[in-house]
C-alpha cells in the first residue's frame, strides 16, 4: 500500500469551462468513431460519481467522497487535518453504475469500443451489463468467485471475500458443480500478487 501525502501542486483539480468541456469531449468522440480498436482502461475515478470513494484524491478534494483512503491515511498519520466529505462512501455494494458506466456499456453494445479493461474491483462494469468477454477486470472482482479445480465462476450479492489473511484466497465455499466440488477462491488481486494471465 502506498501512503503518501502529495503536495498541493500534485493534487490540483482542474475544471473546465463548458465551452472547452463541450469542445473536448467532440474531438474525444470523433477519436472514438474514426478509431479501428478503441477500447477503455477505467480507474477508481469511474466509480467515485457512485459514491465509491478512491485512493489518491488529495486531502482537499472537491469530491463529495473526500480524499482518497491512502491519502486520507498518510494525512492522519503526519497530522494533517482532513477535510471531511460532503456524503459519506457508499459501499460497493450498495453503489450503482453511473452514466459514464452506462456510457461505456453502450459503446460496446454498438462496436464502437471493443474492449474494457478496468482497475476497479466493485463490480459495477459488471452490473453495467458489460458481457464477461469484453472485460478484463485486472484487480479481481469483491463479488466474483471461482472455483479452484474446474474454474467455474460465480457473480454473488455479497463480497466474496472473506479470508482475512491477505494472500489467503479460498473462500471456505465449493463449486456446486456435483462432478468437481472444488474449493472457491475470491478473485481480488493484493499488493505483491500477479494480475492474472487471462486478464
Amino acid at each position: 500500500m502506498t501512503d503518501t501525502v502529495r503536495s498541493k501542486k500534485d493534487c490540483k483539480e482542474y475544471f473546465d469551462e463548458d465551452f472547452i468541456l463541450a469542445k473536448k469531449a467532440g474531438i474525444l468522440a470523433d477519436a472514438i468513431k474514426n478509431a479501428k480498436h478503441a477500447y477503455a482502461f477505467t480507474g477508481a475515478g469511474i466509480s467515485t460519481s457512485a459514491g465509491i470513494a478512491d485512493f489518491r484524491s488529495g486531502v482537499n478534494t472537491v469530491l463529495d467522497t473526500g480524499a482518497g483512503l491512502w491519502e486520507k491515511r498518510a494525512a492522519v498519520k503526519q497530522g494533517i487535518a482532513v477535510k471531511a466529505p460532503k456524503k459519506v462512501a457508499t459501499s460497493t455494494l450498495k453503489a450503482y453504475p453511473t452514466y459514464t458506466h452506462m456510457a461505456l456499456k453502450k459503446l460496446l453494445d454498438v462496436g464502437l469500443l471493443k474492449f474494457l479493461v478496468s482497475q476497479n474491483t466493485d463490480g459495477l462494469h459488471k452490473r453495467s451489463g458489460v458481457p464477461a468477454h469484453l472485460l478484463a477486470e485486472l484487480h479481481g472482482n469483491s463479488n466474483l468467485e471461482t472455483c479452484k479445480k474446474c474454474k467455474r465462476q460465480y457473480l454473488r450479492d455479497y463480497k466474496a471475500r472473506n479470508n482475512k489473511k491477505v494472500h489467503e484466497h479460498e473462500t471456505g465455499r465449493i463449486c456446486d458443480d456435483p462432478k468437481c466440488g472444488g474449493a472457491l477462491r475470491d478473485s481480488i488481486i493484493n499488493f505483491g500478487e500477479n494480475l492474472p494471465t487471462k486478464e
